[in-house]
């Protein structure tokens, strides 16, 4: 146990949610942000700051009261103590200064700059996501790759099984927000480009959860996780820019649908144009989502065991290369260089969506197709084999 389950602890759970629901509810608009009379991002810098804060007095009491082995849990503690908490609250009290100094300053400020000491605050929390993802990597392999090395002095064993359930909900996730954005905007048109973007764009999302449904193993003691150190990590970062890559692409939805709506209101006129910068995101994210999820099931079957796919026995004991599945291979690679140069040859937004909606289910395809491919395989090395038994 690393908690107690008591009344005390129940309410500062809650405490947590609600700080957190209070940095998510004042998340908005850049425009928002920009505004030095909008309280958001001195309310956002408050909640982010109360949590850190909770974290950091339940990782000093996990260190004195934790109930266990008290060698893992003390170090590990100790650490996040140190690395992480500590100097993420320093960071988090940075930014609430800052956004406090701005915010009484905001009859002051008449023009703004590109980037001026007013956006300090949001800039901070996003260097907090940076050095998240470092740390977490220093750590790593600072300890991991330690050959006769105590684990026991550094890490607090977990239930893999779990995590693999945890990451794979997070994904999902993400992919409910990108539904959110096409569905939840709160407003609709009767418009032919509109409906291009919901209905392909919600026909993506769907075929991108086929698609991470098929690189994850069936058998969890295949997963990543269960496998190499090298395997785990490398897990752990496709699924981080997965994530980050789908909210790019669930924004790109939502600011695709903001501007049909625009162009067909009343009295728009185009201050500046967006477009060619969305579509180029939307081609960047939706490219990095479906070459991470391919990665994300050669961490499943390892390099070794990829390549090994590519060829076949031969009846006379020799290995030759199986050309359906290196075709297939190469038809990969071409749809995902038309995926990363789509927004080179298509800048409209009725058009994008769908491209990439064809793209996503041509992927698909060739992922049923490979299994196919490589079940047939397997069928013919086991015959093969029982033949070479009977003889």
């Amino acid at each position: 146990r690393y908690l107690t389950i008591d009344y005390c602890h129940r309410i500062t759970e809650v405490l947590r949610y609600i700080f957190v629901a209070s940095a998510i509810f004042n998340i908005t608009r850049f425009q928002d942000y920009r505004d030095p009379l909008n309280a958001n991002v001195l309310i956002y810098t408050l909640a982010m700051m109360l949590e850190q804060m909770m974290q950091l007095a339940l990782r000093v009491e996990l260190y004195f009261k934790g109930l266990g082995d008290e060698i893992p849990i003390k170090n590990h503690s100790l650490y996040e103590i140190t690395f992480r908490k500590l100097p993420f609250l320093g960071i988090y009290i940075a930014a609430f200064v800052a956004a406090v100094i701005s915010y009484s300053r905001a009859f002051e400020i008449i023009d703004r700059e590109d980037w001026d000491l007013n956006d300090l605050p949001m800039t901070l929390t996003a260097i907090i996501y940076v050095l998240e993802l470092f740390f977490e990597f220093s750590w790593y392999f600072g300890h991991n790759f330690v050959k006769n090395k105590d684990v026991r002095t550094y890490f607090v064993p977990v239930n893999v099984d779990y995590l693999i359930k945890r990451y794979s909900e997070f994904v999902l996730l993400m992919l409910g927000e990108c539904f959110l954005s096409l569905l939840g905007i709160g407003q609709t048109i009767v418009s032919e480009d509109y409906f291009l973007v919901v209905i392909f764009g919600v026909v993506t999302v769907i075929w991108l959860l086929f698609l991470l449904i098929e690189c994850e193993p069936s058998d969890a003691q295949a997963h990543a996780l269960w496998g190499s150190r090298w395997n785990t990590v490398c897990y752990f970062f496709l699924i981080q820019i997965i994530t980050i890559c789908l909210i790019g692409l669930g924004t790109s939805f939502k600011v695709f649908l903001h501007e049909e709506i625009a162009e067909n209101t009343e009295g728009w006129h185009e201050e500046q144009d967006y477009e060619d910068i969305q579509t180029t995101i939307f081609a960047i994210a939706l490219s990095l989502v479906v070459v991470s999820l391919e990665l994300l099931y050669l961490c499943h079957t390892g390099i070794k065991g990829a390549v090994g796919h590519l060829f076949q026995d031969t009846d006379d004991g020799r290995r030759e290369l199986s050309w359906p599945i290196f075709i297939v291979s190469l038809i990969k690679l071409g749809i995902f260089l038309c995926c990363f140069t789509l927004s080179r040859w298509i800048r409209e937004a009725e058009y994008i969506v769908p491209a990439g909606c064809v793209i996503v289910i041509a992927l698909s395809v060739t992922r049923v197709v490979a299994s196919v491919l490589l079940r047939q395989k397997a069928l013919s090395s086991g015959r093969r084999q029982n033949n070479l038994g009977n003889l």
